[in-house]
């Protein structure tokens, strides 16, 4: 081992060491480490010095807060490999917000303001004056499926906590009424906005609707929105709205709903606020506990950008408080980040891959919602789900073995991470992954199709995830190998009508993905909720080792496909296991013409030639063999334990065999936490013939 030199670097707000020595393993690559203290531009200034270093370089960050006006960008050097760390021991917090002084929140004096708000409240609610700190505030927009996901609008965090926008009813949401103008393609080519009626006493305490939104699930139970009111007509009890939601408005079913935002009138818990961007002026009622921050989310851009360059780990840091993305990488290799907290950001926590940009879409454009497109950018997501969904080779260069590790991701705007990588024409593996995650409450903002995890491409991986609290899906994905495993879900789905908490489909070349060792349990029955979701057609997937336990109303959905493999499961306290249909014979058939979806897909990936030809041989006569029949659907060695009904459909469209049904115990240690899985005499293991214990321990996230 040669002889270790220290070499003091100057230069004005860093300070460090270098430290040259030799690794057996790396033929004397040198290592430097240089540290930085909170200061503004002390951590960007750190990286560009970092990128003239040859060798390993680490740069530890001092404890304290480090905001940033833009991104903080981390691109090509000439380093073997940079790590970005805090010091031990030391809490480091890497923000885009503003902090607001103390002496800008005050009690509410303006009469016109007071006069609104409620009786109860009165004397509580507070305003924050932004118009020192900031020269605009952005006010709220249109958010929901089919929109382009979009940095959020100004928020303020107290302390460490979003405030939450005014909202009515607090915890729910009301039926629609009668429609009179339902938005739908004839109203959008003539402009008539869309108007319904209510039938509840409170709207008539609103005494203004300016800056007022609605939100809810109009149409589709799988389709949320938001978007601004014109007017209330207090005389024959509607809503007018401002502009047309994203399908039309819809009557007669119970997920038909909404609710409203933004009223003064509506400020009567404690974390609600109004925002005025006229006056640049927050209305918020604060809790209990004194206050010691308040803060305003300015950055709209992506907190941390790392593009282009590779071996890179940002390690033990909170990236936070920022209207944007939180950390965004494209054409990378070997990124880590590991041990993070990524919060109380406006977008997606953290994004692999390039989103898209398009243009705004005219008022009677009659294109499909997910069909939108636009061309690949970077830093940000866009209309990229729409864009995949127009373009399914589409490769949004991801790079390849990129991680999120260890991470807690929470208080989200549009969803947990966005994980791109892969080519599928070519079946190029990125092995991109998530793993040992906590992902919670991701859907502050947007919510149906802001998933914990969004995955496209090829060969990546979600392993040991804790996913739970979210109106809509825990994971969806769209390409070919991909592996979902030893999960826990729970409590996602909670407002939505079809949906699945694991969810892929209309693609029949989407094949190779396994879904394993996973958890589900506690999602709602109350409208078509569903763990694992094989929507329109989707084929081959193999799932096993599962256990569903009180998962949904439909815990299995195939929706029309084939090629699926579900063995070795368990299933508990659900009314129906599983259910399977002939969609393409009858209501989808469409997607079966020529030149149609499936045609379009299939010959997009060259679906007789090899690579696909040769992993996945049934679907060189996908055509062949009527793909509008549900066949080879095998489901053997499952247990259904106090199931209603096995399954809702036809049995002809499976194989079933070697299943066992009972209301018997079937000898868990204890029924009521499956994860504790059989005794060694339960009965399972000779009723089900080569039953194997599933890896109990191993399910879920080790963080605490």
């Amino acid at each position: 081992m040669m002889k270790m030199k220290f070499i003091l670097l100057v230069f004005f707000v860093l300070h460090g060491s270098i430290i040259h020595g030799k690794d057996e393993n790396k033929s004397d690559i040198s290592q430097t480490k240089i540290t930085v203290k909170p200061g503004s531009g002390t951590l960007q200034q750190a990286i560009r010095k970092a990128a003239s270093i040859e060798g390993d370089v680490i740069i530890e960050m001092a404890g304290g807060e480090y905001r940033t006006d833009k991104t903080i960008e981390i691109l090509p050097g000439n380093w073997h490999s940079l790590r970005i760390k805090s010091k031990k021991g030391e809490k480091v917090s890497v923000s885009g917000d503003k902090v607001i002084s103390l002496s800008k929140i005050r009690p509410v004096k303006d009469p016109v303001v007071l006069s609104r708000l409620q009786e109860s409240v009165r004397g509580k609610v507070v305003e924050v004056d932004c118009k020192s700190v900031v020269e605009t505030l952005a006010n709220i927009r249109p958010s929901g499926f089919g929109r382009k996901s979009l940095p959020a609008w100004s928020e303020l965090i107290v302390d460490t906590e979003p405030l939450h926008l005014s909202r009515w009813p607090n915890d729910s949401m009301v039926l629609i009424g009668r429609v009179d103008i339902s938005g739908g393609p004839e109203d959008k080519q003539q402009g008539r906005l869309p108007v319904f009626h209510f039938q509840e006493e409170r709207p008539g305490h609103w005494a203004h609707t300016d800056n007022m939104w609605i939100g809810g699930y109009f149409g589709h139970g799988y389709a949320d929105d938001m978007i601004p009111v014109k007017s209330i007509n207090m005389q024959d009890s509607t809503v007018h709205a401002g502009m047309f939601t994203t399908y039309q408005f819809f009557t007669g079913a119970d997920f038909r709903r909404w609710f409203a935002l933004n009223l003064l009138e509506e400020i009567d818990r404690a974390g609600e606020y109004v925002i005025d961007p006229d006056t640049r002026k927050f209305y918020f009622l604060p809790g209990d506990k004194k206050i010691s921050k308040v803060r305003l989310t300015v950055l709209e851009s992506p907190v941390i950008a790392v593009e282009n360059c590779r071996n890179v780990t940002i390690e033990s840091i909170t990236i936070e408080n920022s209207r944007g993305i939180g950390v965004y990488m494209d054409n990378t290799e070997n990124i880590l980040l590991q041990g993070c907290i990524i919060r109380n950001v406006g977008n997606v926590g953290v994004c692999i891959g390039k989103g898209t940009d398009s243009p705004e879409r005219s008022v009677g454009d009659q294109t499909h919602a997910m069909e939108a497109g636009g061309e690949l950018c970077s830093r940000k997501v866009g209309d990229m789900m729409g864009k995949i969904y127009e373009n399914t080779i589409l490769d949004r260069q991801a790079g390849k073995n990129n991680g999120v590790k260890d991470c807690y991701i929470y208080n989200t705007g549009a969803g947990g991470v966005s994980l791109g990588g892969g080519n599928r024409v070519t079946l190029t593996r990125s092995d991109n992954y998530v793993e040992n995650c906590k992902i919670s409450r991701y859907n502050r903002i947007e919510k149906s199709y802001r998933p914990g995890v969004w995955i496209d491409g090829v060969g990546n991986r979600v392993t040991k995830c804790d996913i739970s609290d979210a109106p809509s899906m825990a994971i969806l994905f769209h390409g070919n190998d991909h592996t979902i495993e030893y999960c826990n879900i729970t409590q996602v789905c909670q407002e939505v009508d079809d949906q699945g908490a694991i969810y892929y489909g209309r693609d029949p070349s989407e094949r190779g993905n396994v879904i394993r060792y996973n958890y589900f349990h506690e999602l709602s029955p109350r409208h078509r909720v569903t763990a694992t979701y094989h929507d329109d057609g989707a084929c081959g997937s193999e799932v096993y080792g599962n256990i569903y336990f009180k998962a949904g109303s439909l815990p299995v959905l195939i929706g029309g496909g084939m090629d699926h493999k579900y063995y070795n499961n368990i299933f508990i306290n659900s009314p129906t296991a599983i259910h399977l249909d002939n969609r393409l014979q009858n209501w989808a058939k469409n997607m079966l013409d020529k030149g149609g979806i499936y045609d379009k897909r299939l010959q997009a990936v060259n679906y007789t030639q090899p690579p696909y030809s040769i992993k996945y041989p049934e679907l060189v006569n996908y055509w062949q063999e009527d793909p509008a029949f549900p066949k080879r659907n095998q489901i053997h060695g499952n247990l259904f334990y106090k199931i209603t009904d096995l399954l809702h459909g036809n049995s002809l469209w499976g194989e079933f065999w070697n299943n066992w049904v009972t209301d018997e115990d079937p000898g868990f240690v204890d029924p009521s936490d499956p994860l504790k899985g059989f005794r060694k005499d339960a009965g399972i293991f000779n009723r089900i013939a080569g039953f194997k214990e599933i890896p109990y321990s191993e399910i879920g996230s080790t963080l605490e």
